[in-house]
């Protein structure tokens, strides 16, 4: 089916794709919020969940993120069947990337932290890169550098910047990127068809 192999990025600080960021942090912001207020989700249909679900001061959750947010890292579960998916491609010939944008001065050692995660969960890959994750242009920049064939993210505004710099690029569905016309999947199994039927 292929010629050679097809190398295969999974990231978007891993968070959301490989990890079940999302979860573990609002579980953590609704913890947080019963000492803070106990007042709860005040907005369900907030765009995010650091922006506008909770009733905190903008101050409020900036330092909460802040202080928390390598802790969550460290905590995080792998999603549904991403290790099962990902050591089918590996078996398939397929080369795995992992760009993450945890080079963001967020994370006091964030290659260690990220490698100590992935090795601790048995999570295959072949590189393992960190960008800042506040550049929009850089996972585009590193795909082209490796000559990355398809992209698996959550974000939308670095999935359109991956699309305009022609690279194949696939969006992991989460409550929170619904509102965009991008190719997406629902789970892994759905991304390796896509990969399994890729021209």
């Amino acid at each position: 089916l292929f010629v050679g192999s097809v190398r295969c990025v999974y990231e978007t600080d891993i968070d959301n794709v490989i990890s079940n960021f999302n979860e573990m942090l609002l579980e953590t912001y609704l913890i947080h919020d019963k000492e803070l207020r106990n007042t709860g989700i005040i907005n369900p249909n907030a765009k995010y969940i650091r922006t506008g679900m909770f009733d905190w001061s903008n101050e409020e959750e900036l330092s909460f993120y802040k202080d928390n947010i390598e802790g969550i890292a460290k905590k995080l579960k792998v999603k549904e069947k991403a290790k099962e998916y990902i050591d089918r491609l590996h078996n398939d010939g397929h080369l795995i990337y992992i760009i993450t944008g945890r080079d963001n001065g967020e994370y006091s050692e964030p290659y260690n932290m990220t490698k100590k995660w992935l090795d601790e969960n048995n999570i295959y890959y072949d590189n393992l890169i960190l960008t800042d994750a506040y550049d929009i242009h850089a996972k585009s920049l590193e795909c082209l550098k490796n000559d990355i064939d398809i992209m698996i993210d959550d974000s939308v505004r670095i999935c359109s910047d991956l699309i305009t710099s022609g690279i194949t690029t696939i969006l992991m569905d989460t409550p929170y990127n619904r509102k965009i016309n991008i190719k997406r999947v629902k789970n892994w199994e759905e991304f390796y068809e896509f990969v399994s039927t890729y021209k």
